[in-house]
């Protein structure tokens, strides 16, 4: 019950094989275990082993990616033995501390929203931020995001307990796409920002938007560990 809670809307692939209504899918890092083995940590620190998986797909140690899965008869040392049915990698972006000038002009500055219906699905943990957004594409490998610290500029809205971050997004040459309604998730791996995160409720986050300008989102930091 647990996990049904807290997964993605299931859905089918273009080559079919999903069970459209058993399969769980939700936001993981991918782990290796050597020889084509692997497993998958969520970021509540849940672990799941697919006994079942494809034979195609080649994990990435420290990879995020949404799986597409039902459930097996329990099996030692993992929470959750799954029958795998498809793995979608998601963007993972950098994280960094900004402290000159400098370094703050070179980052992007374009417009990136997010579909209202999901912001249910953006999640915060000490260890991972995971949006989903929504920009114009036609190329996506073009595409960079980050979230910083920035230590230049004072921020315009900020409370206490929750730390200042923005996201930046470049979008390259891909400047004259259209919107793109498909899965954008992106996640941000936090080690930077450990200390900063230390005794924090959750992060205010500035975003540029290309229809509203310049928002703040306040998100609490998940309860799960």
């Amino acid at each position: 019950t647990a996990l049904a809670a807290s997964t993605l809307p299931a859905c089918n692939n273009d080559d079919g094989g999903y069970p459209y209504n058993y399969v769980y899918g939700i936001i993981t890092t991918v782990h290796t275990l050597g020889e084509g083995d692997y497993y998958f940590e969520r970021d509540n620190g849940q672990t799941l082993y697919p006994s079942e998986k494809p034979s195609l797909y080649e994990a990435r140690e420290g990879s995020r990616a949404i799986i597409y899965f039902d459930l097996l008869e329990g099996l030692p040392d993992y929470d959750y033995n799954i029958r795998l049915f498809g793995v979608e990698d998601i963007y993972t972006g950098a994280a960094e501390v900004v402290t000159t000038q400098e370094e703050l002009d070179q980052l992007g500055s374009d417009g990136a929203g997010f579909p209202t219906a999901y912001w249910e699905y953006f999640n915060f943990t000490k260890k991972w931020l995971t949006l989903y957004l929504l920009y114009p594409v036609t190329e996506n490998d073009k595409h960079e995001f980050a979230v910083i610290v920035n230590k230049v500029s004072a921020p315009e809205q900020s409370e206490e307990g929750y730390l200042n971050l923005e996201l930046r997004h470049d979008a390259g040459t891909d400047t004259s796409g259209v919107y793109s309604y498909d899965d954008r998730y992106v996640s941000f791996k936090l080690d930077q920002f450990k200390e900063d995160l230390e005794g924090m409720n959750g992060i205010i986050l500035r975003m540029n938007t290309r229809q509203n300008g310049v928002i703040y989102l306040q998100i609490n930091m998940s309860k799960e560990k």
